[in-house]
């Protein structure tokens, strides 16, 4: 028995790692769409397309077509005293390199010694600063090249032969770069500063909650917005339930399978009588509208409608009537109570769903300054371009008041949805 054990602790072992292998490695890859929305979040416009996650550029970088040689992550050059780059430029076609040449960059160095580098980065330098096109041996190249390329490119395929290739400037050794390979210098927070950030009439920026983007009054729309709605909601689905569960009616019936029903019909089917409705009522360009008709959503109804009748027993009500209770001092303290872990996790769905509701409030709202956060993100685009960065830090802000809820109503999400999953 002795002799067992240690086997019995390997097959213990590896069918964990089975089982939570799996897990763990798509909780990772689940994470990566996040992971991307942070590191865009943070990257400067310049360097947006050129790696999907954190910024890759170096000390230096060079116009592969023009030899134009720029200083890029300045956060590299030292604070004090001067400072030497040895650099080997390369010029290539393809795979076939035509052209090597040595590149002395020189920083912080006096005038007298200026001659010595073939560049000097200037004091105090920008991120992006062009130091001047690199002088590589270019009659090493074909003649192909210094020709008219198109004209080439024609003739080539006139006769059917292989398109000439262009040649290319790279920087193949002493380019430096930041821990891990990566550019940590070039990560700003100007997106951020940007979502509240003011521009006066004489040109200045300032710190102002509400500004000329709006992101404040959109955050406290998106606030109103989803936490009456996801109160409402929850207080009106659990008054449905409770009534469907516990009350014998005539009709009752009818109304059950109304519910059933309402939950197979898909939502987008009911938007222009939705509207219709709201026109008639006046509801329009309001909150009343866009509340008003998720205040008992058929699925609400029907999970409180399942939980009142498995959490809270008829004869605790009973009872309650007998000594003397209201129907609402029932409802509110004690059937509500006892059905708690489903109330929270439809509050957080609800809260969730109203929050990231993108499609109803272009709908019914017209007034820009009442649009919530998911209505004001689509709206960042520009006319004649798309600041993604931008628009990455916005949707950060939206996502944060999400996490920080889900964070504090977990337990009671978790125990609302497991709740009847153990009977007795």
């Amino acid at each position: 028995m002795a002799k067992a054990r240690p086997k019995s602790a390997l097959r213990s072992v590896l069918t964990r790692i089975a089982l939570y292998g799996p897990l763990t490695a798509f909780a990772v890859v689940t994470m990566v769409p996040f992971a991307y929305l942070v590191c865009s979040a943070v990257k400067p416009q310049s360097v947006f397309f050129s790696s999907p996650f954190l910024p890759t550029v170096g000390l230096f970088e060079i116009d592969d077509s023009t030899g134009m040689l720029s200083v890029v992550d300045v956060t590299h050059l030292p604070d004090e005293g001067t400072a030497t780059y040895e650099l080997e430029v390369t010029l290539s076609r393809g795979d076939e390199q035509l052209s090597t040449q040595a590149v002395r960059v020189g920083y912080g160095v006096p005038a007298s010694g200026e001659g010595e580098f073939d560049f000097v980065i200037p004091p105090e330098p920008e991120p992006n600063t062009d130091l001047g096109p690199v002088a590589l041996d270019r009659a090493a190249v074909a003649t192909p090249e210094t020709a008219d390329l198109q004209a080439a490119a024609e003739e080539a395929a006139e006769a059917d032969a292989p398109t000439v290739l262009p040649v290319q400037y790279a920087i193949a050794d002493g380019n430096r770069h930041g821990f891990m390979g990566r550019a940590w210098g070039m990560l700003t927070l100007d997106n951020f500063k940007r979502l509240f950030r003011e521009v006066t009439p004489d040109g200045e920026e300032r710190f102002n909650f509400f500004n000329n983007q709006g992101i404040g009054r959109a955050l406290i729309n998106s606030f109103f917005f989803a936490s009456v709605l996801s109160v409402l909601s929850v207080l009106g689905a659990a008054m449905g339930g409770y009534a469907l569960s516990k009350y014998r009616f005539r009709g009752r019936e009818i109304i059950d399978w109304t519910v059933l029903a309402a939950l197979v019909i898909p939502g987008a089917v009911l938007i222009a009588p939705g509207y219709q409705v709201l026109y008639w009522l006046g509801l329009l360009d309001s909150y009343t509208g866009l509340i008003l008709p998720g205040v008992a959503p058929a699925f609400g109804v029907f999970l409180f409608r399942q939980s009142m009748r498995n959490s809270v027993p008829t004869e605790l009500i009973e009872a309650a009537r007998i000594d003397g209770c209201g129907e609402l001092r029932i409802f509110f303290t004690i059937a509500l109570p006892m059905v708690r872990p489903m109330a929270g996790a439809l509050l957080l769905f609800g809260f969730l769903g109203a929050w990231n509701n993108f499609l109803q409030p272009q709908i019914v709202l017209s007034t820009p300054e009442k649009f919530p956060l998911a209505v004001f993100i689509s709206q960042l685009r520009g006319v004649y371009g798309i600041d993604y960065g931008l628009i990455m830090a916005g949707t950060l802000v939206a996502i944060a008041p999400i996490l920080v809820l889900f964070l504090l109503l977990q337990k009671e999400f978790i125990s609302g949805l497991t709740s009847g999953a153990v009977k007795g």
